[in-house]
C-alpha cells in the first residue's frame, strides 16, 4: 500500500503536491473553527441558564428571627424597613400581602418540613418554599420567568407611583398607622408620630387608639370616638378612629374632632340650661320642626291644655295636637266643622310668618292668649299663656274708669282734670257742654296750653286767664287758688284751682247762679 501510494506521489509535479498540503491544512483549521464555535456557543448557553436562574430566584435564610444569609440587593432593601421590627418580620411584612400564608414566626410545625405557597392573586406565577433545617428556615423565592422590559419599565412606574403615594400618606395632616393583631404599630405616618409626641410620658398613647380587642373578626370596619388625656399639660383631644381589618391586622385613621366635641358638649349645655328656663316659664311652649311634628314642650304646657304628658311624648302631628285640644274645649269651637281644616292651614301659615296672635276664651272663663312664631329651619313655636287674671283687671280697671267718669259727669260744675305732665286726664259733661264740645271727641292729646286758649275764646274778659295759665304751668304751691271770671253765655263764673295726688290738679269752673226773686217783690 505505502509502495503504491509512493508510485502515485512519485507521478505528481511538486505544484500539485504543494496544493493538495495547502488544502490539507485549510480543511483542519475550518474544522478546529467550527469545533471552537459550538464549544463558546454551548458555554454561553449554559452560562445564561446559569444567569436566569440566579435572576429568578432569591433565597433567605434564617435563625430564628435574625437573617443570616439574604441576596445583597434584598439585604439593602431590607435595611430601609423597619427599624424597630425583627428581621422575619420586616421580610414577613414585604411578601404577606403577596403570600398571605406566610407564618407568624420563622419556623413550621413539628411535623411539617416543607411548605410551597402560591402568589395571591392568579396572573401572579411567583412562588414561596418554606424548608425547615433544623432550628433554621430556609426561604425560597422563585419566580417562574425573567423580567423583560417591559417588565422593569412597569416596575419603575409603580416604585414611582408607590413613592408618590407613600409621601402623600407621610404628609397628611391626620394620623395614619398600620397594626398587627398584637396590637403593635407596624408603619404610621409623621401625624401619628407628632402625636405621639404630644403625649409622651403617657403610658397609655396607644391603647386608646389601637382598640383590636373590641372588634370582633366579623366587623371588618368600624369607627368609635375616643379621648386622649394628656395629663393636665394640654387641653384633652377627642379622635374619631376609623379602622378596617386587613390580612395581618389593622389599617386605621384618625380624625381631630375636639372642636366638634366642644361644640356639641356646648349645644348640650345651652339645651339643658333652656330646658330648666322653660320649665320655669308660667307660659305653655310647643315647637313642631318643619315636618309639623312636636318635638319640644314645657310642663306649663300640660297645665293649661291638659293634654297627657304621654300623649305629648309621642311626638304628635300639629293637626292631631289641636284636634285634641278642640275636644278638651281649650280652644273656641270652630263654628263649621267642615272648614276646620282650612281654617287650621291658615293658622299654620300665619305662625310660619309670625302673624297668628288670638285670644281664646274658654267655656270655662279661662282666657288664652295664642301666639304663633316662626323658628328657624322651618319650625314653628306656639306660646299658651293664660291672661284671665289680666282681662279680669283690665275689666275691673275699665269699670273703676266708668264709674269715675259717671261721678264726674254727675257733677254739675263744669271739670277739667290735668296729671302732672300737663295733659288732659278727664273732664265731665258741664265741662264739654260749656266749652261746646262734642261728647265723643277725644281730648287725651289736650295740654293745658290748648285748654287755655280754649279758655280765653270763651271769656269775655281776659283778666286772671293769665294767673290761672301761670299757676298752672308752675304750680308754685299746693294752695287752693279761685278767680272770678265772666265767659259769654255764661256770666260770672267762679274759677279755682285744686291740687291733686302724683302732681295732678283740678280746675273748677264754677257757674254763678242767681238766686230766683218773687215778681211782686221785685215790683215792690
Amino acid at each position: 500500500m505505502i509502495l503504491d501510494t509512493g508510485t502515485h506521489l512519485a507521478g505528481l509535479s511538486l505544484y500539485e503536491i504543494l496544493m493538495a498540503v495547502a488544502l490539507s491544512i485549510v480543511l483542519s483549521l475550518l474544522s478546529l473553527g467550527l469545533i471552537a464555535v459550538l464549544t463558546r456557543r454551548g458555554s454561553l448557553e449554559r452560562a445564561g441558564t446559569g444567569d436566569v436562574a440566579a435572576m429568578t430566584t432569591s433565597v433567605f435564610l434564617f435563625d430564628e428571627q435574625r437573617l443570616v444569609s439574604a441576596p445583597s440587593e434584598w439585604r439593602e432593601h431590607l435595611e430601609t424597613f423597619g427599624h424597630d421590627a425583627s428581621d422575619w418580620e420586616v421580610l414577613r411584612q414585604l411578601l404577606l400581602p403577596r403570600f398571605p400564608g406566610m407564618p407568624e414566626l420563622p419556623e413550621l410545625a413539628t411535623d411539617e418540613l416543607f411548605r410551597s405557597l402560591n402568589a395571591r392573586y392568579s396572573g401572579d406565577s411567583g412562588v414561596l418554599r418554606l424548608r425547615q433545617v433544623g432550628h433554621r428556615l430556609r426561604v425560597t423565592l422563585r419566580e417562574t420567568e425573567a423580567g423583560s422590559l417591559v417588565h422593569l419599565h412597569t416596575a419603575q412606574l409603580n416604585g414611582q407611583r408607590l413613592d408618590q403615594m407613600t409621601a402623600l400618606v407621610e404628609y397628611l395632616a391626620i394620623p395614619i398607622w398600620t397594626m398587627n393583631t398584637n396590637g403593635q404599630v407596624l408603619r404610621k405616618n409623621a401625624a401619628y408620630r407628632a402625636l405621639e409626641e404630644q403625649l409622651e410620658g403617657s403610658s397609655d398613647v396607644n391603647v386608646p387608639l389601637v382598640r383590636n380587642t373590641e372588634a370582633a373578626t366579623d366587623r371588618p370596619v368600624f369607627t368609635y370616638r375616643i379621648m386622649l388625656d394628656p395629663r393636665g399639660r394640654l387641653p384633652e383631644r377627642w379622635f374619631d378612629v376609623s379602622a378596617r381589618r386587613i390580612e395581618d391586622g389593622w389599617q386605621c385613621s384618625a380624625q381631630d374632632v375636639t372642636a366638634l366635641v366642644r361644640a356639641e358638649l356646648a349645644q348640650r349645655n345651652f339645651v339643658q340650661t333652656l330646658t330648666k328656663t322653660f320649665a320655669q316659664l308660667s307660659t305653655g311652649l310647643a315647637i313642631f320642626d318643619r315636618d309639623r311634628q312636636l318635638i319640644l314642650f314645657n310642663p306649663s304646657l300640660v297645665d293649661l291644655t291638659s293634654l297627657s304628658p304621654e300623649f305629648l311624648t309621642s311626638r304628635p302631628a300639629l293637626s292631631h295636637f289641636f284636634d285634641h285640644l278642640r275636644d278638651q274645649r281649650i280652644m273656641p269651637e270652630p263654628k263649621n266643622y267642615a272648614s276646620w281644616r282650612e281654617q287650621l292651614s291658615a293658622l299654620v301659615s300665619a305662625a310660619a310668618d309670625g302673624r297668628y296672635q288670638e285670644t281664646w276664651s274658654l267655656p270655662s272663663g279661662a282666657t288664652y292668649r295664642v301666639t304663633g312664631r316662626p323658628h328657624p329651619n322651618g319650625a314653628i313655636a306656639f306660646l299658651f299663656e293664660d291672661i284671665s287674671d289680666e282681662i279680669a283687671m283690665t275689666r275691673r280697671f275699665r269699670q273703676q274708669l266708668s264709674l269715675s267718669q259717671s261721678v264726674l259727669d254727675a257733677i254739675t260744675d263744669p271739670i277739667v282734670i290735668f296729671d302732672a305732665q300737663g295733659l288732659m286726664s278727664y273732664c265731665n259733661a258741664a265741662y264739654r257742654r260749656l266749652f261746646q264740645i262734642e261728647p265723643q271727641e277725644d281730648l287725651s292729646g289736650i295740654v293745658i296750653r290748648d285748654a287755655h286758649r280754649m279758655w280765653c275764646r270763651k271769656a269775655s274778659d281776659a283778666a286772671g286767664l293769665g294767673e290761672l295759665l301761670e299757676r298752672l304751668l308752675t304750680r308754685p304751691d299746693r294752695l287752693d287758688w279761685k278767680h272770678t271770671m265772666h265767659f259769654r253765655d255764661a256770666g260770672e263764673v267762679s274759677c279755682s284751682v285744686v291740687p291733686l295726688v302724683s302732681g295732678a290738679c283740678m280746675v273748677n269752673f264754677g257757674l254763678m247762679r242767681v238766686p230766683s226773686v218773687p215778681v211782686d217783690t221785685a215790683a215792690e
